[in-house]
């Protein structure tokens, strides 16, 4: 099974319509998360066939900030069990064992992203199947996965680290450049690793 995560700053314009082509071409995903679309149901929709999903599953954007837009296929019974302007929680079979994914755009405002993980982990908890999560997470485990601007303070780290601890998460290691993010903070251009996979030993075990 193919999931890709891919927060495109926007769907309206053709370079990133070009570029999406050319990675699901690539990757052909059973899953494909965007973040981030800055657009409706009836814009995602027109890629729907396109693509040839069967099912889609959209939040609209809060004026031109956010959205998210979910595509997959009806072979793995997916069943929606919670979606936000932050995530997309599903449970599906696949191989005939009931899983579960959560797809995340992380607060792009520090002090609001514990409530995210908060949810994480109130779901961990609450699982002992195989459990994947992915996306944009808008948030880093130390000052090591950044390059440029301001050091944060240790303790900024606690509730995302605590959080993978505490639920057992495992990292799916990254290929390639890990610093997803790039940005300017006071003038001072800055590099961070913000798009991470975690998923359960259930899960690794599963997909070994």
């Amino acid at each position: 099974m193919r999931i890709l995560s891919w927060n495109c700053r926007g769907m309206g314009s053709k370079a990133t319509i070009s570029y999406l082509r050319e990675i699901w071409h690539k990757h052909k995903p059973d899953f494909l998360f965007q973040s981030e679309t800055k657009q409706d149901l009836d814009f995602a929709q027109s890629f729907q066939g396109h693509f040839g999903y069967d099912k889609l599953v959209t939040v609209d954007p809060n004026g031109m900030s956010g959205g998210l837009a979910l595509y997959f296929n009806n072979e793995y019974q997916v069943s929606i069990l919670f979606s936000s302007n932050r995530m997309i929680d599903v449970e599906a079979v696949v191989f005939g064992t009931r899983v579960f994914m959560t797809f995340v755009y992380g607060d792009p405002v520090q002090n609001m992203r514990k409530q995210a993980w908060e949810r994480l982990t109130r779901y961990g908890l609450a699982r002992s199947e195989p459990w994947f999560i992915i996306g944009d997470l808008n948030e880093i485990t130390g000052n090591h996965e950044k390059e440029g601007g301001t050091l944060r303070s240790a303790g900024s780290f606690l509730p995302f680290n605590n959080m993978i601890r505490d639920m057992g998460l495992l990292e799916f290691p990254a290929r390639g450049n890990k610093m997803s993010w790039q940005g300017r903070r006071k003038k001072v251009i800055v590099h961070c690793r913000l798009d991470r996979a975690l998923a359960t030993e259930e899960w690794h075990t599963l997909f070994p």
